[in-house]
């Protein structure tokens, strides 16, 4: 229990109300690197939340792969997660022959903080 965070954010994503297929490859790869860590945001949109976790955290830019979760309000748009992650994929700078994991999935929130987006990122390093 060395990084309770990294450990409780991959058991959400791994957890059965993904709102996508998620594959445990995915968490192979990203067990490969030596250092692994979680950011969590909320915000009004999954826009702000990418924004908000690249300006308070902008070592995520030099990550070697990650795996992400955004809980959405109820009654989301699914393209206002894809002009999320397409502002994600821009700021990133990719390896394209070491960069891996790169996934993510999404689940509807249904308690608090329902009219706000959160968006989870595991990171891995070197």
């Amino acid at each position: 229990m060395e990084n309770r965070q990294v450990y409780e954010a991959i058991l959400q994503f791994y957890s059965d109300n993904s709102l996508t297929p998620t594959s445990i490859l995915d968490l192979m790869q990203l067990l490969k690197n030596k250092k692994i860590e979680a950011y969590k945001t909320n915000a009004k949109t999954f826009k702000e939340c990418v924004y908000n976790l690249l300006d308070e955290f902008p070592e995520l830019t030099s990550a070697k792969g990650m795996l992400r979760y955004y809980e959405a309000a109820p009654n989301f748009d699914w393209r206002e997660c894809e002009y999320a992650e397409i502002a994600l994929g821009e700021a990133l700078t990719q390896d394209i022959y070491g960069w891996q994991p790169d996934f993510w999935t999404l689940f509807e929130r249904k308690t608090e903080n329902a009219d706000t987006c959160g968006l989870t990122v595991v990171a891995a390093f070197y």
